[in-house]
Formats: C-alpha cells, sequence, structure tokens
C-alpha cells in the first residue's frame, strides 16, 4: 500500500495517511447491502484521528436518486435491540433518546439535517406536538413522506433557503454525518442555520465497537470521539459532549453554536497511537475475514445454510463465499424485513428455517453475535453448526 500525498483528510486538512486498509477484490458493499463495483480503501490520519474511506464514484448522485432507506413504506424501520423478547425499532430508539438528553424549550424550531423519512422527529412530534419541525435532504425522494405530517414550508431539497439562516433552536443529523465527501462544509452549513447558542445534536457510528462500518464503502468518515470533536471545535462549536454509551455501537453528540473560534488544539500522540493501534487491529480482521468464511466452509461441503442477519455482516458473508448456492436463505428477527429477498435468497423469520438446515452462518456484530444468537428461542435443541464472525 502506497502513500499518496494528495489524499487529505476531510477533517483536519492535512495528508490523510497512506492506506490500512484495500479491499482484495474490485467489489464492496453499500450500507444498504449492495454490491457495487469499486474497491473500499480505508486510512488513518496521524494528526487529528479520523479514519475516511475514498468515495465512491458518483456519490452525489447516489444520494439523489438510489439511497433508497427504509422507503418501501411509511411504517418501515430497522431493528435496533431485543429486549426482554420485545423488538425495539431504531427511529423509536432515537426519539426517546433525544428527548432524554434535550429538553427542547415550547415551540421550539428544529431541522433534522439529512433526514430521509424524517422518521425520528415524526415520532418526536407523536411526544412533543408544540415543537416547529423542519426537514432537509439531498434529494426530493422523501417528498411523500413528508407531505404525510407537515406542511410544505417546512422542508427543503439540495439546498436550505436562505431564509432559514439563523433560525434554529435545534439541529438534528441522524445518521448522515458518515457519509458526507465534506463534513466540514455540512458542518459549517448546519452552524449558518443555527441561531446563536443552538444546539447541533447528532448521531454518527462508532466502528471501534461495530467494526462492520470500516469496511461500508459509502461511509466516507469513520469517526473516533477525537477526530469528531476536532471537527466540531474547526467548526466554531462548543460545549461538546460525546456520549458513547446512549446508543449502541454510535457516538451521540450534543454541542453549542457560534462559539468563538479559535486554534483547534491537537490530538495528544499518545491519543493517536492508541488510535492507531485500534484501526490497524480492526483492518487485520477485515483482511483475514474471507479467508476465516472459507476456511469453516470448506469443512461443510454440500450442506445446506443459512445466514442469520439480511444487514451489511450478513451481505459481506455471503459475498465470500465460494459456493454460494449452499445458501439457502437468510433469515432476520425485523418483520420489516421478511418476506423480501437479498442476493435472490429468501428472508425468513428464525422460527421458518427449514428442516433441511445445519449451518448457520451468524451474520451480526461479532461483540453481540454470540449472546444475540443465543436468545433464538425457537431454535433451542436444534443441532446446528454456527460460524461466529
Amino acid at each position: 500500500m502506497s502513500q499518496d500525498s494528495t489524499v487529505v483528510c476531510v477533517v483536519c486538512g492535512g495528508p490523510a495517511g497512506e492506506p490500512v486498509y484495500a479491499s482484495d477484490r474490485e467489489c464492496s458493499i453499500t450500507s444498504l447491502c449492495e454490491v457495487v463495483p469499486s474497491p473500499t480503501v480505508v486510512r488513518f490520519c496521524q494528526a487529528c484521528g479520523h479514519v475516511q474511506t475514498t468515495e465512491m464514484p458518483g456519490i452525489e448522485a447516489y444520494y439523489d436518486t438510489q439511497y433508497k432507506i427504509l422507503i418501501e413504506s411509511e411504517e418501515e424501520d430497522q431493528l435496533y435491540a431485543m429486549s426482554n423478547g420485545q423488538k425495539v425499532y431504531r427511529l423509536d430508539h432515537q426519539a426517546r433518546t433525544l428527548l432524554r438528553k434535550l429538553t427542547p424549550s415550547a415551540a421550539a424550531r428544529i431541522l433534522d439535517y439529512g433526514s430521509a423519512k424524517g422518521g425520528t422527529l415524526k415520532r418526536l412530534l407523536a411526544e412533543r406536538g408544540d415543537l416547529r419541525v423542519h426537514l432537509f435532504d439531498v434529494s426530493a425522494m422523501y417528498l411523500p413522506f413528508w407531505k404525510a405530517f407537515l406542511d410544505e414550508g417546512r422542508w427543503a431539497t439540495y439546498r436550505p433557503p436562505a431564509a432559514w439562516r439563523g433560525t434554529f433552536d435545534i439541529i438534528t443529523s441522524f445518521f448522515s454525518l458518515e457519509h458526507v465527501a465534506r463534513p466540514r462544509e455540512m458542518m459549517a452549513e448546519i452552524a449558518s442555520l443555527l441561531k446563536p447558542g443552538g444546539t447541533f445534536y447528532g448521531i454518527v457510528p462508532n466502528t471501534f465497537t461495530n467494526i462492520a462500518d470500516f469496511v461500508v464503502i459509502d461511509h466516507v468518515n469513520h469517526f473516533s470521539a477525537a477526530s469528531l470533536a476536532f471537527l466540531l471545535r474547526a467548526s466554531g462549536f462548543g460545549n461538546i459532549d460525546i456520549d458513547e454509551h446512549a446508543h449502541t455501537s454510535a457516538f451521540v453528540v450534543t454541542a453549542t453554536a457560534a462559539v468563538q473560534q479559535g486554534t483547534v488544539a491537537g490530538i495528544p500522540r499518545s491519543e493517536i497511537a492508541r488510535l492507531g493501534s485500534e484501526v490497524e487491529r480492526i483492518a487485520a480482521y477485515w483482511r483475514n475475514f474471507s479467508s476465516c468464511v472459507r476456511e469453516f466452509e470448506d469443512g461443510r461441503t454440500g450442506r445446506p445454510a443459512a445466514i442469520y442477519g439480511s444487514g451489511f455482516y450478513g451481505t459481506f458473508i455471503a459475498s465470500c463465499l465460494s459456493r454460494p448456492l449452499d445458501i439457502r436463505c437468510f433469515v432476520d428477527q425485523n418483520p420489516f424485513r421478511q418476506g423480501r429477498r437479498l442476493l435472490d435468497r429468501p428472508i425468513i423469520a428464525p422460527e421458518a428455517l427449514p428442516e433441511e438446515i445445519g449451518t448457520v452462518y451468524v451474520g451480526l456484530n461479532p461483540v453481540l453475535a454470540r449472546a444475540e444468537i443465543a436468545k433464538v428461542a425457537c431454535w433451542s435443541g436444534r443441532r446446528l453448526d454456527h460460524f461466529l464472525p
């Protein structure tokens, strides 16, 4: 992996560093589990501790017309967790977490920046009908969803209206900043839309606790707490709080706008060294992952198999297999996923797993995989051979 001095860090503007990871094939997987014909190349900045992926070709057009997240129906949502046998959905959790961490004033003006369907703020309105909610995205695909619960004038596409500048009490961003090739421009625009003293509230993936994020090709940014704080300070924000526990495998950040901007302090070398060691550990995991899958597969020639999880991990496992035809189905707890197809295989509920299946590849975050597969009560007593990432 040779140094390319022309690649700059999108957070601090310095050299991005040489690649710490490059995929061993000319294809990658997006956050929506699409296979695209581009390699994944990841760098680590030795100045601010940021991890970044080379952006996909045509990324702006991709988000405008192709990035169709949860667009099949109004109700569709992602499964966040199983708690005491009950399904907890991501949008509900995000709305509850926001209200736990912030107390919006009566009739506060709130903008969701990069809102997609706007589902989190729709749920927020159900709790706080007094809030003046607005939505913005770089695509017009979501207009039918917005019109179902907001009046015209409360949304914008492609560029926020000039009249919105300096008018918002709170701006939220739920899992959008990781997709942005120029995050400093996005944060500068958010700062300009907030009132002085207004609050930015955002959630981004934590690559260090969900290592799949490291190889998601449409995630340009893989923030560390250090690089996230650097970005916010460089964009004129202060009173920065980064919470690693409020949302599983994510950073939840709050910050105040219109703080006097000064020199942004560098990251201590000891912290850069610690982060660099963690980044190398994750890179080594993904360099070895394909061979681990195939080694497990080679010991089970011709046996019918399933993949538990129809998200990124499950798709990545399928892409590594030498004999993908052994896979009969994907298994998912989320009823919004069941009944669909992924890589031309049906997605089914756990209780529908055919009796012929003896091998299950567990496509979940390795931190959670063993515990989550143990919760599948309907498989108790079945002799299933598991591949655990």
